[in-house]
């Protein structure tokens, strides 16, 4: 009976389990598909209202082109420069030796004018006879005060030393005092104004290296010489010795030994103003006008050196105190200027005749180092 009474009271709490059970289990898988739903869902987002922009025009990107380039200057290549002279390279002294230099056409730069500190005297008026009066120096070269004429500061014309086959020469040499037929050294100097000269450095100097050496101590300086005094170099002999230069035959002559003095004593430049003097300009000045205007001067001589030699040593003494005169009267004093000026008058008027645009060199010297 009990037993009868348990069994329905078990069913229905069964049941009611059961129940129970059946509706969680429902939530449940309800909350899952809401998670995870079977397919994505759509988010609708409302987008802003697009303005559509119009294309700028075709022309109106032209026309701003147009303006840009018009603001921009073109730019405008520089006009080919109608001068004769080209720039000059900077000096080379050891060229390939395969090398052809071409010569440079001679350049046609502004005179420098003389400078106006020192104002050039005119006591003596020029074509009138001065006064007799003895030689004011012994020689041009060694008067005080004129070793700066030329100097080591100053432009030059040489450019480049290139050395060549080397071939038989007859060079005069003072030790000797006689021509000789040797084998030396042979190098061609070349010069901004289109000049060249062979320089022939006597085998005594025993390699090319060394004879190369001794010639470039010599050439910047005679570079420095206006072109007139060296048109008529065609040949430099380079001895070793202690002798005298020389000028004369096309020709200057050179002895170290003695050029190392004059560069110490600081005379070098103006020993070569003197001796390319007799080698440019005797072959063309002595004659009846250079004798005129020595009458003219009351055969007043400008050193005793020219008056013992006339006629060998009167163009070459007077021709360095003209260039002083009118192209570095800066550098020597009013009273030296008056001098020459006073002296020769008639022999300057002469040499202005034909030297009176002498154009200046080009190289300067490079003096960072």
């Amino acid at each position: 009976m009990c037993c009868r009474k348990l069994i329905p009271l078990i069913l229905i709490t069964t049941l009611i389990t059961f129940v129970t059970a059946c509706s969680e289990t429902i939530s449940n898988t309800s909350e899952v598909a809401t998670i995870v739903p079977t397919k994505p869902a759509t988010v609708d987002i409302e987008l802003p209202t697009m303005i559509p922009v119009e294309p700028t025009p075709t022309a109106t990107l032209e026309s701003t082109s147009t303006t840009i380039a018009q603001q921009i200057p073109t730019p405008t290549e520089k006009p080919t420069a109608t001068s004769t002279s080209t720039p000059f390279p900077s000096p080379t002294l050891t060229p390939d030796p395969t090398s052809t230099p071409t010569a440079v056409p001679a350049a046609t730069p502004t005179r420098v004018p003389t400078a106006t500190s020192t104002p050039v005297p005119t006591a003596t008026p020029i074509s009138v006879t001065p006064p007799s009066v003895p030689p004011p120096f012994t020689g041009t070269v060694w008067i005080p005060g004129t070793s700066d004429i030329l100097n080591t500061y100053d432009p030059t014309f040489f450019r480049s030393l290139k050395k060549i086959t080397d071939a038989p020469r007859e060079m005069f040499d003072r030790r000797t005092g006689s021509f000789d037929t040797v084998n030396p050294f042979l190098f061609e100097a070349d010069f901004a104004d289109g000049l060249k000269i062979e320089v022939q450095v006597n085998s005594e100097f025993e390699t090319p290296d060394s004879a190369e050496a001794a010639a470039l101590i010599y050439l910047y300086a005679v570079g420095q010489l206006p072109t007139e005094l060296r048109q008529e170099v065609d040949t430099i002999w380079l001895h070793k010795g202690d002798e005298d230069f020389g000028g004369g035959n096309n020709n200057l002559l050179i002895h170290h030994e003695r050029g190392l003095t004059y560069i110490d004593q600081e005379v070098l430049e103006e020993v070569f103003l003197h001796e390319a003097s007799h080698t440019s300009l005797d072959p063309h000045h002595y004659g009846e006008e250079w004798e005129k205007a020595r009458s003219a001067d009351a055969n007043n001589y400008i050193s005793l050196y020219a008056k013992d030699n006339p006629d060998r040593e009167d163009i070459a003494e007077t021709f360095p105190m003209y260039y002083a005169l009118r192209y570095k009267a800066s550098r020597v004093s009013t009273d030296l200027l008056r001098t020459i000026q006073n002296t020769v008058p008639n022999r300057i008027n002469y040499f202005d005749q034909f030297f009176s645009e002498m154009e200046p060199a080009p190289f300067a010297p490079d003096t960072s180092k």
